[in-house]
């Protein structure tokens, strides 16, 4: 999921970080601090990550020439006595496996045109378990003796013939496709596998074709290679935001593809949310060897300042991520995809509160594991999934020394819920699109997480806002441990590319996993419902606006607490 992305979660993380701190400064008992958690949740919706698992392109098509099928039906009516049958030519399955597929062709008068109607089982078993152009002929013979022979072609390949016409290296592709070669058996699994991971490289498309070999039971491959667009941009604007940072959010993001001719891409971002935030970031990524795999490097750096009732204390400050990763597709195909990611982040913090001369410095260092991936099937009519199981283990300092502040800081997390220090984490995340009929179509998603201890509120779950309870504000309800449901019935609209919505959302979570005893209510429940409009023109643009109204009984807390709410974004693409 491929675009699950690894980075997006370092990011959170690393942002929300530099916010924590205030919670725990030295403010009078009478100042109303705001929950950090909640604007480091709108800060992480904000700066979501580009591409790093890429997600399967438009499945590609293989051609197969018409000289590739099973050879014409000959036409006769002169029947012949089979009292057995000689299955010949492969090695691959042995001859009782595949003269259990023709049994009931013995002891019986047959024409040639039933012969070789009983040899086609034998092809189509080939086909089924991946020789894709396999097939069993019946050769000119005698029979006189009521044995008959059929010969089986598995399929072999004959020329690799690479046409490139792309600005990607010819030894690049020749390394892409090196797991094809002349003499094999053309194996749909592996050819799809090699093929998709072609044309997953950044910049270019693929057309491929299976035509006849130079030699009797072998297939060429010829694969033309075409460049994509050298540079694309996405625009959105969005009201996904919290009050204190800013509402009103906008993204650009761009992709600069096959850079070097290696298959590698450039990912620029920049992100504004009111005057109060701005980040930037920087994403390298580079295929490496010849399955699929890819390392890649990134950089980000946000300034932020607190405003609204709490402009007043001038807070504000930065961070810069700095972060490692690798991604390996365990399975590539048509119908089912797996990726494995390892990734490694660290964060440099710097906050202050001016009002207060205050000021604080934190770092973190994080490993990050994880499997996602996508399947698509034909239950109930059809669907497709995705599906990530993420485990993330670090550690998180509170920088010391001589400075009151930081001591200060330590202080009070050693002595209150102890998030400092090493911690475990993993999340699960699911959603279905399940086909009903050409109108409905029915979405569902679950997130959750678990968590070895108490948590920063970097490392939370959020259940509240756009992508979550859309009934509740933007960075609503943090916890360590909980859930996320959503259940969303869309109807394809006589008019192309529109969609009518109607969703329920709720979650839970438990705010500490080690409450501090004394300190109330340790889990918020939070549930809402409402009507969204989609228009979708995939290539091109799409806007989507939610309405959303409360089921829950809970006030809000990040924002003014209100009986529904709007969201709006809109996307334009280039």
């Amino acid at each position: 999921m491929l675009r699950k992305n690894r980075l997006s979660h370092s990011r959170k993380r690393c942002l929300t970080l530099a916010l924590a701190f205030i919670a725990c400064s030295t403010l009078p008992a009478s100042a109303a601090t705001p929950d950090m958690g909640q604007i480091g949740g709108q800060i992480a919706d904000s700066v979501k990550e580009q591409k790093i698992v890429v997600p399967p392109k438009a499945d590609i098509k293989i051609e197969v020439s018409e000289d590739q099928t099973d050879a014409p039906q000959q036409q006769t009516s002169d029947k012949f006595k089979i009292s057995g049958l000689h299955i010949t030519g492969q090695t691959i399955y042995s001859e009782a496996t595949l003269q259990d597929l023709v049994k009931d062709a013995t002891n019986k008068e047959l024409t040639l045109s039933e012969l070789q109607t009983i040899a086609r089982r034998i092809s189509q078993y080939f086909r089924d378990h991946g020789y894709m152009v396999a097939s069993a002929l019946i050769p000119a013979q005698d029979i006189t003796d009521g044995t008959a022979e059929i010969t089986v072609v598995p399929g072999q390949y004959g020329n690799i013939d690479i046409r490139n016409h792309s600005r990607l290296a010819d030894n690049t592709a020749a390394r892409m496709l090196s797991n094809l070669k002349s003499g094999d058996y053309v194996k749909q699994d592996l050819l799809h596998r090699t093929l998709l991971l072609l044309s997953d490289t950044s910049g270019v498309s693929i057309k491929a074709t299976l035509a006849p070999g130079k030699t009797s039971g072998t297939s060429d491959l010829i694969v033309e290679i075409n460049d994509t667009k050298a540079t694309t941009a996405e625009f959105s604007i969005d009201n996904y935001g919290n009050r204190f940072t800013g509402q009103k959010r906008s993204d650009l993001n761009l992709n600069f593809n096959n850079i070097s001719g290696k298959g590698d891409a450039i990912y620029i971002s920049g992100n504004k949310s009111g005057g109060d935030l701005n980040n930037a970031k920087i994403n390298y990524m580079l295929p490496v060897g010849s399955q699929g795999a890819k390392i890649g490097v990134g950089y980000s750096q946000l300034h932020y300042t607190i405003g609204k009732e709490f402009e007043a204390l001038d807070a504000g400050g930065s961070s810069k991520n700095t972060g490692i990763y690798g991604i390996y597709p365990l399975v590539r195909s048509r119908n089912y995809n797996l990726y494995g990611v390892i990734e490694y982040d660290h964060c440099k913090i710097k906050d202050h509160i001016n009002e207060y001369d205050a000021f604080t410095n934190k770092h973190s260092n994080a490993w990050t594991f994880g499997l996602n991936g996508n399947s698509r099937d034909k239950i109930h009519g059809g669907g497709v999934n995705n599906f990530a199981l993420t485990i993330v283990t670090g550690r998180l300092t509170i920088d010391g020394g001589q400075d009151q502040y930081n001591n200060a800081a330590q202080t009070v997390d050693s002595k209150g819920l102890q998030t400092a220090g090493t911690y475990t984490k993993a999340n699960f995340n699911f959603n279905r699109l399940q086909y009903l009929n050409n109108r409905l179509n029915l979405y569902l998603g679950f997130t959750g997480q678990l968590a070895s201890k108490n948590l920063d509120s970097s490392e939370k779950l959020f259940i509240g806002g756009a992508n979550a309870v859309r009934a509740y504000p933007q960075g609503e309800a943090s916890g360590d441990q909980g859930y996320l449901l959503t259940g969303e019935l869309r109807w394809n609209m006589p008019t192309p590319a529109f969609q009518l919505a109607a969703f329920i959302d709720s979650g839970r979570v438990s705010i500490d996993k080690n409450p501090i005893t004394g300190s109330g209510d340790n889990s918020r429940l939070l549930t809402g419902a409402g009507l969204g409009l989609i228009l979708n023109k995939q290539k091109d643009y799409t806007l989507r606006v939610d309405y959303a109204w409360k089921l829950s009984s809970s006030d809000a807390t990040a924002d003014r607490d209100k009986s529904g709410r709007w969201w709006v974004k809109g996307t334009q693409r280039f």
